[in-house]
């Protein structure tokens, strides 16, 4: 799996904020292949259960999300690399 950087985040994988991934604004082009979708996903734990989302969005155009410093992690799959804006 890829490696978040100070500047962007992969659009695969569950990362730590803080730890992995800076809190911000990060803005995606979309999804990582024709005819799917982007899903994205701000966490306040990692075990996988639904109560955790925070807020969550998928689509087929770009998407702008902005992580806090509160969330435990930020979600991503089938996108292309999130950039951090801001």
């Amino acid at each position: 799996m890829e490696q978040a950087t100070a500047s962007q985040i992969p659009g695969d994988g569950t990362f730590l904020v803080g730890r992995e991934a800076r809190p911000g604004t990060y803005r995606s082009a979309g999804p990582s292949e024709a005819l799917a979708d982007c899903y994205w996903a701000r966490l306040k734990g990692t075990t996988g259960d639904l109560s955790e989302v925070i807020a969550n969005g998928s689509g087929k155009g770009p998407a702008t999300i902005t992580v806090l410093a509160t969330d435990k992690a930020f979600q991503t799959s089938g996108c292309q690399t999130w950039k951090r804006l801001s």
